[in-house]
């Protein structure tokens, strides 16, 4: 009977912590953002991170031709114009698969 516990206790144990390691999906997050604007020809793509996806603050992602991930304030124009600069350069890409 001992060992059913002991089993019991082992298998509560691991469940939480695979629910503290697994159950937390969160994205990588930026933690600040930099006012500084990025040159379009380092940026391939971008992502938002937004606060109800469980980052602590809302920004924009870019993503460098090298794979590095800069953050930048969300609603700062010159990060509009990059993402509106980028989806469209998306939009071309697609056109021209489809055809």
């Amino acid at each position: 009977m001992q060992w059913l516990h002991l089993l019991c206790l082992r298998l509560l144990f691991l469940g939480h912590i695979l629910n503290v390691r697994g159950g937390n999906n969160v994205l990588d997050c930026c933690l600040r953002t930099s006012d500084m604007p990025i040159p379009r020809r380092i940026v391939q793509d971008y992502r938002l991170q937004l606060v109800q996806d469980g980052c602590d603050i809302p920004a924009a992602v870019f993503i460098t031709t090298k794979g590095k991930h800069l953050c930048a304030p969300l609603h700062s124009p010159w990060v509009i114009r990059l993402q509106e600069r980028l989806d469209a350069s998306s939009a071309k890409r697609g056109k021209s698969r489809g055809k």
